[in-house]
């Protein structure tokens, strides 16, 4: 195979692409880390029991 060197413009689509994903990538983790841990249940780590003023509707 031979070895060439990579254009200017192959080398902006590299970086585009690479800062694209790592953009996606951190807002999709930034984002799951602010929502509220809805699978958390009675018996897991960090399950608050419902205090009495919630416990009013039912």
């Amino acid at each position: 195979m031979s070895q060439r060197k990579k254009s200017k413009i192959e080398w902006i689509i590299i970086i585009s692409l690479t800062l694209l994903f790592a953009s996606v990538w951190l807002l999709a983790h930034w984002n799951l880390s602010r929502q509220p841990p809805y699978h958390k249940g009675p018996g897991s780590p960090g399950y608050q029991e419902p205090t009495a003023s919630q416990k009013k509707g039912e």
